[in-house]
């Protein structure tokens, strides 16, 4: 079998990025809601997301910064309130979380953008745990209390180029009837063709239990382009 070989600091952010997300595939979704110390909700999809430990049970996903050093509101609100809550993502629920990938100004209520553009509702429920609401549609949602922030590459300024976050889960939601029990009341796993997820493949594509499917990124505000565009 032939290979091309490639040096990996020969590669500029953007193509590394491309590589990476077109080989390290499918990768699960963290669609995580936040707050700010003032109340104000946040929603974003994020595909760099993991499962790290089981006890106690922890996840991770990596928050990458915006172009000119600054950190993304998700990575914000958990910095400053130390909670966040990976929702589930599945098949019904795939055009609203691509929509929440918009790049919205700080401050924006992705809920309500969620809404406004046909593909809701999108409702945000109390969490039991921690303060930042869970979306109500969701088959499942992990609230967690951020356990290490730890900023890695380089970026402009000095900053970092993406903060990994680790989370440990303290409350499970799960909609009723989706785990079961055996005749001796043991949890059984939970039927993954219900559950429904939704990865990330590369580029624009996605898959669920049922095979691959696209969705463009959602345009710019105001300009009806997509990002990247001139």
């Amino acid at each position: 079998m032939l290979h091309d070989a490639i040096d990996a600091a020969s590669l500029s952010a953007r193509d590394a990025y491309q590589l990476l997300t077109d080989l390290v595939a499918p990768r699960p979704i963290a669609w995580v809601s936040t707050q700010d110390e003032h109340g104000h909700r946040n929603l974003a999809p994020f595909s760099f997301y993991q499962a790290v430990c089981s006890a106690p049970p922890m996840v991770l996903f990596s928050s990458s910064w915006h172009g000119d050093g600054r950190p993304k509101d998700t990575l914000r609100n958990i910095l400053a309130t130390g909670s966040f809550v990976v929702n589930h993502v599945d098949r019904p629920l795939a055009g609203a979380m691509n929509h929440t990938a918009g790049d919205f100004e700080a401050g924006v209520d992705e809920w309500a953008m969620v809404d406004a553009a046909g593909l809701g509702p999108l409702t945000p429920a109390p969490s039991h745990a921690v303060a930042p609401p869970r979306v109500a549609e969701a088959k499942a949602a992990l609230e967690c209390r951020l356990v290490h922030a730890l900023p890695l590459g380089h970026g402009v300024h000095g900053r970092p180029s993406t903060t990994l976050v680790i989370g440990e889960v303290v409350w499970f939601w799960l909609q009723a009837g989706l785990r079961t029990a055996d005749a001796q009341g043991r949890p059984q796993a939970i039927d993954t063709a219900r559950l429904d997820s939704v990865g990330r493949l590369g580029g624009i594509a996605y898959t669920d239990t049922h095979g691959a499917f696209t969705m463009p990124r959602p345009p710019r505000p105001g300009t009806g382009k997509p990002p990247g565009t001139a």
